[in-house]
């Protein structure tokens, strides 16, 4: 084999000897973040993914191109600060280049800001969320509280009386799994009573284009940090990219987290082609959220977002169930959440195929 030395005979496992020191994170007190979408090497049983959120028009059509841009870049090592990249992103959001820095993935720019500005402080969480933020802030051996959610909506009242000196809020906006989004109003409140307390506002804006008429939070303060990701707009989960926005001096502390040659060649491309494609990105967010509107009013869903969380007796028996008749959604209960499961979109004919074959399982399970 040529990445290592191999062997015919298989060894017995070999204890762990007394000299090997203990890592400096106990890895049993770490969870195990879940995450939606079926992974590659169980895609052979022909399930319809809608455990995660993404564009379902996507990829884009212009995919193709930006491999071969990417290809002719193989050779050499990225650009480490992407400071073209940075620029033309913040012109399209009215923000100077030092207020926007890109990096691998949205997650990779969540661990770089919460490790950064969390790191031994109080990071305060919403009670349900994506879990990645809990396991980050674990390793950041922060101090983790959870806002209420009365209503499964973020409590921005909670929010401003637990706020401490030097600390951090983490806030998906819209919120997963629930899709509740806050207004201006909410956030002006929110970053308000952070301002008086020398915290940060960290906001995961990676679903506000799902959401219409959302409003971004990025320049609304220094104290505000945006995150983004691409692949959820582009329907490209296996292709990440994401940016960040906020006081340069801010972007400063978390730029120091990232990886060297952090933004590889594809997720370059992909991002240079959507900028001059923002057509394709327009329509297809628009047939997105026109889609969700219907699934809305059929659910009679609260939901501002392309996703959807459902209530039955049991998520993991839903789950169950639904992947027997060819679905996969995601089972909340990981989060709390042992009677709801979450789904996104795909074509308007294979969403409402899906909404059929749901109701008819969920009443089955009232009924047992």
């Amino acid at each position: 084999m040529w990445v290592g030395r191999s062997s015919s005979e298989r060894k017995p496992k070999r204890a762990v000897p007394d000299w090997v020191p203990e890592p400096v994170i106990d890895p049993d007190i770490i969870p195990e973040a879940s995450h939606g979408g079926v992974s590659p090497e169980r895609s052979t049983e022909g399930l319809i993914d809608l455990s995660l959120s993404t564009n379902p028009f996507g990829p884009p059509p212009y995919l193709e191109s930006a491999l071969e841009d990417a290809r002719a870049e193989a050779t050499r090592y990225p650009d480490r600060t992407q400071k073209d990249l940075a620029e033309q992103i913040g012109s399209r959001l009215g923000l100077d280049s030092e207020e926007v820095i890109v990096g691998g993935s949205a997650s990779e720019l969540l661990r770089a800001a919460i490790t950064a500005f969390g790191m031994g402080r109080s990071v305060l969480l919403p009670r349900f969320t994506y879990e990645e933020y809990n396991r980050v802030a674990m390793l950041a051996r922060a101090r983790v509280g959870r806002v209420p959610m009365p209503g499964f909506a973020f409590s921005v009242p909670a929010a401003t009386k637990m706020i401490r000196e030097e600390s951090m809020v983490v806030l998906p906006n819209p919120g997963t799994p629930f899709g509740h989004c806050l207004g201006k109003r909410e956030l002006q409140a929110l970053v308000e009573a952070a301002e008086e307390r020398h915290a940060i506002v960290l906001v995961d804006e990676s679903y506000l284009p799902f959401v219409e008429d959302g409003e971004s939070a990025a320049g609304l303060s220094p104290s505000v940090v945006t995150v983004f990701s691409w692949s959820k707009v582009l329907g490209t989960p296996g292709m990440p990219f994401g940016h960040a926005t906020g006081h340069p001096a801010v972007l400063r502390g978390i730029r120091t987290q990232l990886l060297p040659w952090s933004v590889g060649a594809v997720g370059r491309h992909l991002a240079l082609r959507t900028l001059e494609n923002e057509k394709w990105v327009r329509e297809s967010l628009e047939k997105t959220r026109r889609l969700s509107a219907e699934v809305r009013k059929r659910l009679h869903a609260t939901t501002q977002a392309n996703y959807f969380a459902v209530e039955s007796v049991s998520a993991r028996k839903l789950t169950q169930d639904l992947r027997t008749r060819g679905f996969a959604v995601r089972d909340l209960t990981p989060l709390g959440l042992p009677r709801h499961v979450r789904f996104g979109l795909r074509d308007r004919e294979t969403t409402f195929r899906f909404l059929d074959v749901l109701k008819s399982l969920t009443r089955r399970l009232k009924a047992e």
